[in-house]
């Protein structure tokens, strides 16, 4: 699959955590085969997400919207932020599909998301 999702924007004003821009993580094969490890190490202040080709992102920078790197399929959202503050998942088109209040630990489809506000 093509890359569907520029990373252009990521690091204009975002907190990204790994090797590389894209973020993309050595996954297990239990990840690869779609089974979510729901338990993602997000640390304190940041809202955290996996797709299950291993794609991921962390941020914690308020007030920007962050176009996400190519996440497809399921995977684990964490909202580790402190207690009550809401990130906004957006699609391709910037239309609301979700919210999450931290804390909030859950599985997600990724596919359709393309941005976010962590707060």
């Amino acid at each position: 699959m093509a890359l569907r999702k520029a990373a252009a924007t990521l690091f204009a004003a975002g907190t990204l955590v790994g090797a590389s821009l894209f973020g993309s993580a050595s996954a297990s094969a239990e990840q690869r085969g779609g089974a979510a490890k729901v338990n993602l190490d997000c640390p304190y202040y940041f809202v955290c997400g996996q797709a299950a080709n291993g794609s991921y992102f962390q941020f914690k920078t308020c007030n920007f919207e962050f176009q996400l790197p190519n996440l497809v399929g399921s995977g684990p959202l964490v909202n580790n932020q402190t207690a009550g503050t809401v990130a906004r998942f957006y699609g391709k088109n910037r239309n609301l599909l979700f919210t999450s209040r931290a804390y909030d630990s859950r599985t997600v489809d990724w596919t359709p998301v393309w941005y976010v506000r962590a707060c």
